[in-house]
């Protein structure tokens, strides 16, 4: 049940303000015992400081400063919540114990609520939050969708913003891939009639509009440039009045505020220019509608478009939708989850599709790994200025891969392996456009999609999602372009899925799509490696245990002789390696004894100074938990004994953790053990006679 905070500002006298709450549940009724009403006088001056610091941090936090991005934001939502809400009586409490869905309705748009810190966590990130402001005159009702069958993509309409053009291309790509039918404007095809057009189109009506660019209130009211500097406001919208707007609108808005403004005061008008354009849309009966304070990055606005619309796509409510996908940039380390903000009721989901007809059955290809999409996006970047992909291109990237480079070294030794580099990439950097003689480069395109000749991009070819991109048999995606396979790098490709296929399996690897390429002959390659000297099979064939020793393939390494640290991190690599899917590198260990927390890698990279520290703690990146990643049993359980600790100061001890989990008789703990034949109390009290602490 959706529970709604209602807040009411006011101003009894000049120059004081007060903030007046009330909490009720979704059938109107107050939480708690009694009718009470929190008031609180508020600093307004501090209000509007907090918020304009609040916004210029996010606007400005760049990739490499989330850590710090993440410490400013508890600090200052932490003190704006304490500005906010009454620290006596039962509101903090009732709210932190509200379940469900949660509605901000208010006359105030300056706060940004989902940043405000409980000392816990933000409450965007723990509540499925929304908001509803109050706007005079009539709203439209709008439509329901069964799902999102059509979306109109609209981006960079000025033509001055490449990252809401790659923006643009990406979700559109993402969306085709989901099987949506999209229309994308962009530029001078972005008119505003032509934009309006489209949302008000009865015959045909999109489920979803997708906008990433200018947002102004340059003729007063707030709304979307599109070219030649006109203006989707609320005023622009009225067509759409009969049939609705799109049921589900997502802006990603570059305001731009005047420029006579300080910088945090003009941070917080342009995020009250995106709030009133996103208004507009609610107005006109979109039922869901998420917008940005601040504009957000192109890759980090595709992570979290795929997040949204995709739980949107399986039937989950808006708010959970927003919260999962703000909480996928939060674990990752993005701070741009800061920015989104969901407009509208949280508890809306998109209504049940019915079944679909039945399609003709067809093979499935199988997916790529991580490692193998990777290489062969790194062959596409290093094909891109060509415009294609060559089998110099698919041999340089394989040289990279830690598999293959690993035992090319073991084989060929570094001094013959850095010859052949650098011939490589000499090739490369003198190949002409189109792919000169590499390659047999006839155009790859078939019935599946048709091929720019010149450019050798292949589009709408059905493919396989990979981590955000995607591979078919004649393309591959590199950022906001397909770039097409040569003859040969297709039937790579082909090869390798076949193979992949007739063993069973439903992933190729990069040893896959070597073993391969060695089965085509290499292309061209071939030749610059007789150059050289260098058999191809020497440079890119997997190791083959001998039948004596492939008997041991299942059986454990021998860590006897190895010392705690050591193994410790072997066994870290070994968990490394399974979510990576790939084998245990050299890089790979490095990696895991910073993971594991090793003193001896700490220390001996401190004596290099801030290079060496920053090394370390990049490396050990990998090893900070995220909240979100725990269950909330395990989260409290852990937060409790660290809280506690602190206060007695001293650390945590393995037995105090073990005993926690031991600690309530449903836990998953206490099943796994029984499940071993090991009795749960009986371990409890083994460990509470070793523990120092009992």
């Amino acid at each position: 049940m959706m529970t709604t905070l209602q807040v009411r500002v006011s101003e009894p006298r000049p120059g004081r303000t007060q903030y007046a709450y009330e909490l009720r549940s979704g059938n109107g009724a107050l939480v708690g015992p009694l009718e009470q009403e929190h008031t609180v006088p508020v600093s307004q001056d501090l209000v509007k400081g907090l918020c304009k610091e609040i916004d210029e941090r996010v606007k400005d936090a760049a990739p490499a400063d989330e850590g710090a991005l993440r410490e400013a934001l508890v600090r200052l939502g932490g003190q704006l919540h304490d500005a906010l809400f009454p620290q006596t009586g039962d509101l903090v409490r009732q709210l932190r114990q509200t379940a469900g869905p949660l509605l901000v309705q208010s006359n105030e748009t300056l706060v940004p609520w989902e940043l405000l810190h409980d000392e816990e966590d933000f409450l965007g990130l723990r509540h499925d939050m929304g908001r509803r402001a109050k706007v005079d005159g009539p709203v439209v009702d709008g439509r329901s969708s069964e799902r999102i069958r059509r979306a109109l993509v609209v981006g960079d309409t000025l033509g001055d913003l490449a990252p809401a053009r790659k923006e643009t291309e990406l979700i559109s790509a993402w969306l085709t891939e989901q099987g949506v039918e999209c229309t994308v404007l962009t530029g001078a095809d972005a008119t505003l009639v032509r934009v309006v057009g489209e949302l008000a189109d009865k015959a045909a009506p999109y489920d979803l509009f997708h906008y990433s660019g200018h947002v102004s209130a340059e003729r007063g009211a707030a709304g979307l440039l599109v070219h030649d500097r006109k203006c989707i406001d609320l005023d622009a919208l009225r067509p759409l009045a009969r049939r609705g707007a799109p049921p589900i609108v997502l802006i990603n808005g570059c305001a731009s505020a005047s420029p006579t403004l300080d910088a945090p005061s003009r941070a917080l008008a342009e995020a009250a220019q995106t709030m009133n354009a996103c208004m507009s849309f609610m107005v006109m009966g979109a039922k869901t509608v998420v917008g940005t304070r601040t504009p957000v990055r192109d890759a980090s606005a595709l992570r979290f478009a795929e997040a949204f619309y995709g739980e949107l796509g399986e039937q989950a409510e808006a708010g959970v939708a927003v919260r999962g996908a703000r909480a996928a940039l939060a674990g990752d380390g993005d701070g741009t989850w800061a920015s989104f903000v969901l407009y509208g009721d949280p508890s809306v989901r998109i209504t049940a599709a019915p079944a679909p007809a039945p399609q003709p059955e067809r093979t499935a290809r199988p997916r790529y790994t991580t490692q193998a999409f990777g290489l062969l996006r790194r062959a596409g970047e290093f094909g891109e200025p060509r415009g294609i992909i060559t089998s110099v291109d698919l041999l340089t990237a394989l040289l990279e891969t830690d598999e293959v480079r690993e035992r090319a070294t073991v084989r060929l030794g570094s001094r013959l392996l850095r010859q052949l580099t650098e011939m490589l990439q000499y090739v490369q950097s003198h190949t002409p456009a189109g792919g000169g003689d590499l390659d047999d480069t006839t155009d790859t395109a078939d019935s599946t999609g048709s091929a720019d000749s010149t450019q050798g991009i292949v589009r709408s070819s059905p493919s396989v999602r990979t981590d955000g991109a995607s591979v078919n048999g004649t393309s591959v995606q590199t950022g906001d372009r397909r770039i097409a396979f040569s003859d040969t790098i297709a039937r790579v490709v082909e090869g390798a899925d076949a193979a992949v296929m007739a063993d069973g399996r439903d992933r190729v690897g990069v040893d896959d799509i070597a073993v391969a390429f060695l089965e085509t002959g290499g292309g061209n390659c071939a030749d610059l490696l007789k150059l050289i000297g260098i058999r191809p099979e020497l440079l890119l064939a997997p190791v083959v245990e001998s039948a004596a020793r492939s008997a041991d393939d299942g059986q454990p390494l021998a860590l006897g002789s190895l010392g705690p640290g050591a193994a410790a991190a072997v066994r870290t690599a070994r968990l490394l390696a399974a979510a990576k899917e790939k084998r245990i590198s050299t890089s790979l260990l490095l990696q895991a004894f910073a993971v594991a927390g090793s003193d001896v890698l700490r220390e001996a990279l401190a004596g290099q100074g801030e290079d060496g520290a920053r090394a370390y703690r990049s490396l050990g990146r990998l090893g900070r938990p995220r909240r979100h990643e725990f269950y909330s049993r395990t989260r409290d359980k852990l937060e409790r004994l660290a809280a506690g600790a602190e206060d007695a100061g001293r650390l945590v001890d393995e037995e105090s953790v073990l005993l926690e989990l031991l600690a309530d008789e449903d836990s998953s703990a206490r099943r796994m053990l029984v499940e071993l034949g090991v009795e749960p109390d009986e371990l409890a009290r083994a460990l509470r006679a070793t523990s120092p602490d009992p």
